[in-house]
């Protein structure tokens, strides 16, 4: 569990960069250019604790025979902590199931400021994201 934390922290440092290169270029934007980088960070963190969700609900899927949990589930099995909890906790996280999997969806707290992009995925373990002006993403949004 370890080395999937440790490489799941791997990888959103890294995107944290790539993002946050790819931020720093939008200097006709309004906003000053440090809440760049920090909605950047935040949109790095929430697919990051996205990707924790995934891997919970296999491990719960594995145990359970087939089934898949509710976020409040996985918390209170210890299978996961609460992802709306931490550093950069300015997403809102909910998992819902449904027959044969699940959706798990990120939005910004503070839409244009905590961070612009929401975020979806499901058991394809495919992480969606779009500007949805604070609202949910969806399966039909492009691929982060």
């Amino acid at each position: 569990m370890k080395t999937i934390l440790s490489a799941i922290l791997l990888v959103a440092v890294a995107t944290l960069m790539l993002t946050a290169c790819e931020y720093s270029g939008a200097s006709e934007s309004k906003r000053p250019p440090q809440s760049e980088v920090v909605i950047a960070a935040n949109e790095t963190a929430a697919m990051a604790r996205l990707r924790v969700i995934v891997s919970a609900e296999r491990h719960y899927m594995l145990e359970s025979g087939g089934e898949y949990a509710s976020l409040e589930t996985l918390q209170g099995k210890g299978i996961m902590g609460d992802p709306d909890r931490g550093k950069l906790n300015n997403y809102r996280f909910s998992v819902r199931v449904k027959p044969g999997g699940f959706e798990a969806t990120a939005e910004p707290l503070k839409y244009g400021i905590s961070g612009i992009r929401s975020f979806y995925v499901d058991e394809s373990n495919i992480v969606r994201a779009a500007d949805k002006n604070g609202l949910a993403a969806t399966a039909s949004d492009p691929e982060a």
